[in-house]
C-alpha cells in the first residue's frame, strides 16, 4: 500500500518545477514591459517636440515593483559603504542594478534608483549613520559611513 507522500511526490516536484518556470517568465515579462514603457514615453516626447498636438492613448500603468522592503535599502547601503568604501549615489545605483541583474543602460531605472538611494542616504545622514561630502561634480555627494 502506498502512502499519500509517495503517491504525490512526483506531482509535487513537477508542480514546483513548473512554478519556477512561470516565475522566471514573469520576471522576463516584467523587464520587457519596463523597456516597452520607456520606448512609448520616448516616442511621446519626440512626437511632442515635432509639434504633434493630437490626443495619445494613455499607456497602461505598470504594477509597482518593490525593490526593497522596509529597512532593507538602508542595511544594503551601510553594508556596501562598509565593504567597498566611499561611493556616490550613482555608483551605488549601478552596483545595485548589477546585483539585481538589471539593465544599467535603462535611464529611467537608473534615475529612479539614484533618486531612491540619494533620499535614503540623506535620511541616514540626518540620523548620523553616514556622512556626505561634495565630490568634484557639484551635484554629487561622496557618501561614507559616519565615524562612531
Amino acid at each position: 500500500m502506498r502512502t499519500s507522500t509517495e503517491t504525490y511526490e512526483h506531482a509535487i516536484n513537477g508542480l514546483l518545477q513548473k512554478r519556477r518556470e512561470i516565475m522566471g517568465e514573469m520576471a522576463v515579462t516584467r523587464e520587457r514591459l519596463g523597456v516597452l514603457a520607456n520606448d512609448v514615453e520616448a516616442i511621446d516626447r519626440v512626437l511632442e517636440r515635432l509639434g504633434h498636438r493630437g490626443m495619445l492613448e494613455a499607456a497602461p500603468q505598470l504594477p509597482r515593483h518593490i525593490i526593497f522592503y522596509r529597512g532593507q535599502l538602508r542595511q544594503w547601503l551601510l553594508t556596501q559603504l562598509c565593504e567597498h568604501g566611499p561611493a556616490t549615489s550613482r555608483a551605488l545605483a549601478e552596483r545595485l542594478a548589477q546585483v539585481q541583474r538589471r539593465d544599467s543602460r535603462d535611464k529611467r531605472l537608473m534615475d529612479d534608483l539614484v533618486s531612491r538611494i540619494g533620499k535614503a542616504l540623506n535620511h541616514m545622514q540626518a540620523g548620523r549613520l553616514v556622512t556626505g561630502t561634495q565630490s568634484k561634480k557639484r551635484s554629487e555627494n561622496l557618501w561614507r559611513v559616519a565615524p562612531p
